[in-house]
């Protein structure tokens, strides 16, 4: 197998983790797939799978992986028989190559790829609805339907590295649904009562420990007042017995 840069690998060297990848074990299955866990910007380029021969060897599968930096999605909203805007949010220049991709449902193809000598062929279902700027740093998409909800990306490549990408979320607008003002709207006065019921579950619970703390207190009280007289009233009978006895020694 073959990667970028020209190198060559036996399928057992890959399994060392300075590649960052591995082919899968297909000796039972046959299946001697180059998989690679965490897909950096340093894996882009050619992938060809050859199985070696005596003479000449034999070309399985050939690959061109193109890795884009990260970037956060737009979400575009879908009105069916409207128009949409997608755009590419890069400086795009004269000698950059910009491709558009899309993948909605489960069609995944270039609507758009501007390179030298290279004709633009929409796909059949965008032909009449759609129009691009020159250089496509926009596409405008027309008459809309429900098939066209999924996923644009725009991306830039200088000297055959991709510099940037445009993730784009085409979906249906819905009056009630999670991006809609009923939503937010909702969601707000949610929040805001669920905030005054913790209010009041607060100040019901800051009042019943404060009424038990007050009835305890007055339970302490109210014991140390029972306990001061049964001793006042022990001393009084201590005394009493006393004096009874002094006067009986005194009438001897």
């Amino acid at each position: 197998m073959t990667g970028p840069g020209g190198f060559s690998w036996d399928s057992s060297e890959l399994t060392k983790s300075k590649y960052q990848m591995y082919v899968s074990d297909g000796r039972t299955t046959g299946n001697y797939s180059l998989v690679i866990p965490s897909v950096m910007l340093n894996h882009t380029g050619r992938y060809l799978c050859y199985n070696k021969q005596p003479t000449r060897d034999k070309i399985i599968k050939h690959y061109v992986l193109l890795v884009c930096p990260k970037s956060e999605p737009i979400t575009e909203f879908l009105f069916e028989g409207e128009e949409v805007v997608l755009r590419c949010n890069s400086d795009i220049t004269e000698s950059d190559r910009v491709v558009w991709y899309r993948k909605t449902g489960h069609v995944g193809n270039v609507i758009k790829d501007k390179e030298p000598y290279k004709q633009t062929n929409y796909p059949k279902d965008l032909v009449g609805r759609i129009n691009a700027s020159n250089p496509p740093y926009y596409l405008v998409l027309s008459n809309l339907s429900l098939a066209d909800s999924g996923e644009y990306w725009c991306a830039v490549f200088y000297e055959r590295v991709c510099v940037s990408v445009t993730k784009t979320v085409l979906v249906e607008w819905d009056p009630f649904g999670i991006n809609s003002t009923f939503y937010r709207v909702y969601s707000s006065l949610m929040a805001c009562a669920l905030l005054g019921m913790v209010c009041v579950l607060i100040t019901v619970n800051l009042k019943t420990r404060r009424r038990d703390q007050a009835s305890l207190k007055t339970r302490r009280t109210e014991a140390q007042r029972q306990r001061s007289s049964r001793v006042e009233e022990e001393e009084g009978e201590s005394d009493e017995g006393r004096g009874e006895m002094k006067e009986s020694e005194e009438e001897k």
